[in-house]
């Protein structure tokens, strides 16, 4: 049998074909699909086993790993319905049905903001939000340009943040988004400028693009990524009968990268930008492990399964309401944002599988 890092290539088209558009998965309100579904009911399954306030353990995960790394690789992200889809925006919603909601939220970005959506979907229910998805693989929501190898997907990129731009000038009721980027995307530098300090600025000014009916914005810090050969040591460790977290732990410094939208967040003004870092409920001050309180973290390299995202939910909500939602904007106080400076501008996901960056 191939090792898994080279089955997950022969498995990618495969997904791809399942999972190009966005998910139409029917579950339960308020609860997860797939292997998420199935997980365990043990209070310390997944992120709570990482929980500091609780210190969660439970003997009877010790040699669980759910979804196995074989079943992750075509798992798709948390549920989602499309809705008012256009050629270059596929928009998809969450959460709680549009006549029950109290608020509308938005998640956008790459793949690395998809892969969260299963975590928001407990806020979203927590919250009696609806939520909507607007994502494409490989292309964060930035004004830097995405250096991608395709010039036909690098235009698209730049078309899908405009329109990104103008959905939200067209939904002035959205008032709190949450975007994640993947923190080790490339993009076009110019002249003088580091790979940074265009990201910063990239996202600074896409931020400040937004209209002032959106008064927070969330930044989710991007995940610790595995090593290349992690999804097979984990399933050595199942058929040795081993835990698999410990044995196949990533040292914190490989695995986690710089997040150039951390970085920009700090520098924004005011308080409008807020950042949620859920670093602690995967990794130690060492170590990052890849099976936590049963529950498989990544479903490949650096993307969440649907399982272990659903689990960090209860703690991604804890983060978001400690934070505060301002809601609308008050009457007379946000001035329109102004047209956000030039910057060297920035796949699709349409709320699906992230299997590209």
């Amino acid at each position: 049998m191939l090792p898994l890092a080279s089955r997950l290539v022969a498995l990618a088209g495969a997904a791809a074909l399942l999972v190009a558009g966005p998910s139409t998965t029917v579950r339960a309100a308020g609860g997860p699909t797939g292997p998420a579904a199935s997980a365990p009911t043990s209070r310390c399954f997944g992120a709570a086993a990482h929980d500091a306030s609780a210190k969660c353990r439970d003997p009877k995960l010790r040699l669980t790993v759910l979804p196995t790394p074989e079943d992750a690789l075509l798992e798709p992200n948390g549920r989602c319905t499309p809705v008012g889809q256009t050629k270059i925006l596929l928009p998809c919603a969450f959460g709680v049905a549009k006549k029950k909601a109290d608020a509308v939220v938005a998640l956008v970005g790459d793949s690395h903001a998809s892969h969260w959506r299963a975590a928001l979907e407990d806020t979203a229910q927590e919250r009696n939000w609806r939520g909507i998805s607007i994502t494409r693989s490989s292309c964060p929501f930035s004004r830097a340009v995405a250096r991608l190898d395709d010039p036909g997907d690098q235009q698209a990129c730049r078309d899908w943040n405009r329109a990104s731009l103008a959905w939200f000038t067209a939904h002035p009721r959205v008032h709190t988004v949450f975007v994640s980027e993947h923190s080790g995307g490339r993009v076009l530098v110019p002249a003088g400028s580091t790979t940074e300090r265009t990201q910063v600025a990239g996202y600074l000014a896409v931020w400040k693009a937004l209209p002032a009916s959106v008064t927070r914005i969330f930044v989710i810090r991007d995940t610790p990524r595995n090593a290349s050969g992690t999804a097979d040591c984990v399933e050595r460790a199942m058929a040795a009968k081993k835990p698999a977290g410990p044995a196949c732990a990533v040292p914190l410094k490989t695995a986690l990268r710089p997040d150039p939208a951390v970085t920009a967040a700090a520098q924004a003004p005011g308080d409008r930008v807020k950042v949620v870092d859920l670093t602690s409920f995967m990794c130690s001050s060492r170590l990052c492990l890849p099976v936590i309180g049963g529950a498989l973290v990544h479903k490949d390299i650096d993307h969440l399964t649907q399982t272990f995202s659903a689990s960090l939910g209860p703690f991604l909500t804890r983060r978001v309401v400690a934070l505060g939602v301002p809601g609308a904007p008050e009457t007379g106080g946000a001035q329109p944002a102004a047209p956000a400076p030039a910057v060297a501008q920035g796949g699709r996901d349409g709320g699906a599988s992230g299997l590209k960056k």
